[in-house]
């Protein structure tokens, strides 16, 4: 969990009576929660599902919360938003979100993302900034999501997958579409 006063994120917390006391090792901001309660990732993942009314893909759970330099070749765009924030053809994808609800960069932190940003409902939010996310598309499907980009401005999207095993497939690894100074080398 990320301190609320600092960018730092909170130590395991201490438990006295059911209540979890986190304190701060950078500022020492004191946050109290009772009645806390640690869950199993099976638990999580239960959990998320019921609240959300969805079924996460298998081979997302087993890559939640995993840092990598991934890059995704997109569609051709098709709007003058997509090609704003999407026109190089490509998605750098620097950590998908994890699966517990008390830390940052969470499925949990989803829904409320998608109210600030104003997106579509129906997305769980896997990578992002505000500006452009990587999200998976539960539109037309509770159980099989596409895989989408897509923008905060006007919401214009491109379909990058149409299930998550067919998005893992497609993953490159970051060398092989840019060199080190950032310049598209792919050939693909």
């Amino acid at each position: 969990m990320k301190c609320r006063s600092c960018p730092k994120e909170y130590p395991e917390p201490d438990f006295i009576d059911g209540t979890a006391y986190f304190v701060c090792a950078n500022c020492g901001d004191v946050y109290e929660v009772e009645n806390y309660r640690v869950y199993t990732p099976e638990e999580r993942i239960e959990l998320f599902e019921k609240e959300n009314g969805v079924k996460l893909p298998d081979a997302y759970i087993k890559l939640a919360g995993t840092k990598n330099s991934w890059i995704v070749k997109l569609p051709p765009c098709d709007t003058d938003s997509t090609k704003y924030y999407f026109g190089d053809g490509f998605y750098e994808i620097g950590e998908l979100s994890g699966l517990d609800p008390g830390k940052y960069r969470s499925i949990f932190d989803s829904p409320g993302l998608v109210e600030e940003w104003e997106l579509p409902e129906e997305l769980v939010l896997i990578d992002g900034d505000g500006h452009t996310w990587l999200a998976l598309d539960y539109r037309d499907s509770k159980t099989e999501p596409k895989v989408i980009v897509i923008e905060s401005d006007e919401s214009n999207y491109l379909v990058v997958a149409k299930n998550f095993n067919h998005f893992v497939q497609s993953l490159l690894p970051y060398e092989s579409v840019y060199d080190i100074d950032g310049n598209v080398i792919y050939k693909g």
